[in-house]
């Protein structure tokens, strides 16, 4: 499998930003795990997400953790659609959670989900939530409350940017890491703005707002940018156009996460999620074009980039033992 970044280099820019390459990798390695770790080792994931409307979005962000190599996945989902979840997905465990009449999660949901918190090593909230002021609502006093590194996506990232009133609730970064995942127009409701970002102000953009809030911002773009709270800057360049499609986001999200749960750091999760998604985006398109190119055609080839990415980034002696093991 060649893919892009095949080189190592390392490119870093005159004002600091770093593309992310494998030789970048070697020193962020993914989690190496020994041969007789079970799904415990491998983290255990609690996504909130989904709707009437949007139940999709919860699926493919399961599997996407999952594919990540996080050992357990959990979706709290509107029980309307939440059992469907569990059986197209049936590596899950599905959280059923009253429901709202718009068939989004109702504040009532709240004490359920309170109590994942112990038995999970992460959080993902967003992806497909769809709009309704109640479910804004759970979402902020989930980020205010949430003790575990969570991953802030879509209709969770828009309800803390769209609040009203001289208080605002916390984003929880004061407890456990945060990341955030705007495209362009979530991004300049994030920053209050209506004025159009430049691309000559991203970088800039990206570093300020993680500072101000003490998180990871990744701010999705044909050039992703990683903002870490401290003021490092990482510049995905691989990926292709097959990668702007329905549900893209969702993998993403699930794919971040995924690494979270399995204990890496907010910065290197967000690096290795969107180099991932980049690059099973690329290992699609080689097989198929980029013309049609749905969500799961990449979701699906992540187990194989990451078999690429130890291979280039973190080889180790293989010991000689029996079995199917490819040298």
């Amino acid at each position: 499998m060649r893919l892009h970044n095949d080189q190592p280099s390392t490119n870093t820019t005159s004002d600091g930003v770093q593309e992310i390459t494998p030789e970048l990798l070697k020193s962020l390695p993914l989690r190496d795990f020994s041969d007789d770790a079970d799904k415990a080792d491998y983290g255990k994931l609690i996504i909130v997400a989904g709707s009437a409307r949007l139940p999709g979005a919860a699926i493919l962000a399961a599997r996407a953790a999952l594919r990540s190599g996080c050992g357990t996945v959990r979706v709290a989902a509107p029980q309307s659609v939440a059992t469907a979840i569990g059986i197209t997905v049936p590596e899950l465990m599905v959280i059923p959670l009253p429901e709202t009449s718009d068939g989004t999660i109702a504040a009532a949901a709240w004490e359920i989900l309170e109590k994942q918190f112990e038995p999970c090593d992460a959080a993902v909230i967003g992806p497909g939530l769809d709009s309704n002021a109640e479910t804004e609502e759970l979402c902020r006093k989930f980020l205010a409350a949430c003790p575990l590194p969570t991953l802030v996506d879509a209709t969770a990232l828009l309800a803390y940017a769209n609040q009203t009133g001289s208080k605002k609730a916390s984003s929880g970064a004061d407890k456990a890491p945060r990341v955030w995942t705007p495209h362009l127009a979530e991004m300049q409701s994030l920053l209050g703005s209506k004025k159009e970002i430049e691309e000559e102000q991203r970088e800039s953009i990206a570093r300020e707002w993680a500072a101000s809030q003490h998180s990871t911002l990744v701010f999705k773009g044909r050039e992703t940018l990683i903002a870490g709270a401290e003021g490092a800057l990482y510049k995905n360049t691989a990926g292709t156009r097959g990668l702007g499609t329905a549900g893209s986001g969702d993998v993403l999200a699930g794919l971040i996460g995924g690494f979270l749960a399995q204990g890496m750091d907010a910065a290197r999760a967000a690096i290795y999620g969107v180099h991932v998604h980049a690059l099973a985006g690329e290992a699609a398109e080689k097989d198929m074009g980029d013309d049609g190119m749905i969500a799961r055609d990449f979701l699906e080839r992540v187990p194989s980039v990451l078999r690429y990415l130890r291979r280039q980034v973190m080889p180790r002696k293989e010991e000689s033992r029996g079995g199917l093991r490819p040298a």
